[in-house]
């Protein structure tokens, strides 16, 4: 007969539950995985899947009670950890909405915003670029990196462990600061030959007054802008496999 103790068996579902949570809250706010095409019964099956697979290899804390205060602040560290995973991976696309809005105000595609009739105050190039970046994201296999990556926080990361430990390893200044560099290295290229082409047409308006400005230089600038997000569309990807390679290490290990 087999029998165990009250103790065994907490052990037993916090070694599942606590995982299961983590896993859950990275299903919330990660990218892709949180869009509203993919079924809440999907995400919750394949997080009890996979926190199966992994409760053997966690050790949660001596004598937890989940139906307490303390059990309560565990729940509470994992759906940090978790949201935590998923909110940095969405800074990196938050990096191309910016490279995106800087290069459409540098187009002049800006005034598209106030006549979209969505009401919405993005630039059609912020838009283009985010659903290239989610098409890159599923193509570079970026869910099941960040469920791996997951995975192996709870290596870095043990359930359990000093409250809210994971804060050294989240900081949002440079996290910020990463985002505001990746969004401007990006649009770097494109600002540099639409300042060019800016230079050319008040060169030219200095040299023929009578050409109106306004009616030559938006179609050029636009045109001009088109042709360089054809020609540097292949070199977005680095920027994006940098960027998931810096979020994959600082809490993956």
């Amino acid at each position: 007969m087999i029998a165990f103790t009250d103790a065994q068996l907490q052990s037993w579902v916090a070694a599942f539950l606590l995982p299961c949570i983590r896993i859950l809250a990275l299903f919330s706010a990660a990218p892709v995985l949180s869009l509203r095409a993919v079924p809440a019964r999907a995400r919750i099956g394949l997080s009890m899947l996979l926190a199966a697979t992994i409760a053997p290899s966690v050790t949660p804390p001596a004598a937890v009670d989940l139906i307490s205060w303390t059990g309560l602040g565990f729940v509470a560290q994992e759906v940090s950890v978790g949201l935590s995973i998923g909110f940095a991976a969405r800074l990196v696309f938050a990096a191309f909405d910016l490279a995106g809005e800087v290069i459409g105000l540098q187009m002049g595609l800006s005034f598209a915003g106030f006549f979209d009739p969505s009401g919405g105050t993005g630039t059609a190039v912020g838009s283009f670029l985010n659903t290239t970046a989610t098409l890159m994201f599923v193509a570079l296999n970026g869910p099941l990196l960040l469920i791996a990556a997951t995975l192996r926080s709870f290596g870095t990361l043990p359930v359990g462990d000093v409250p809210f430990a994971f804060v050294r390893r989240f900081d949002p200044v440079a996290l910020g600061a990463e985002v505001f560099a990746l969004g401007l290295l990006i649009a770097l290229p494109f600002l540099a030959m639409i300042l060019f082409v800016n230079l050319l047409l008040g060169v030219m308006s200095r040299i023929a007054p009578q050409l109106s400005l306004f009616s030559i230089g938006f179609p050029v600038t636009i045109g001009m802008g088109l042709v360089m997000l054809v020609v540097g569309l292949p070199f977005i990807e680095r920027p994006l496999a940098e960027g998931l390679g810096r979020l994959l290490t600082t809490f993956g290990g």
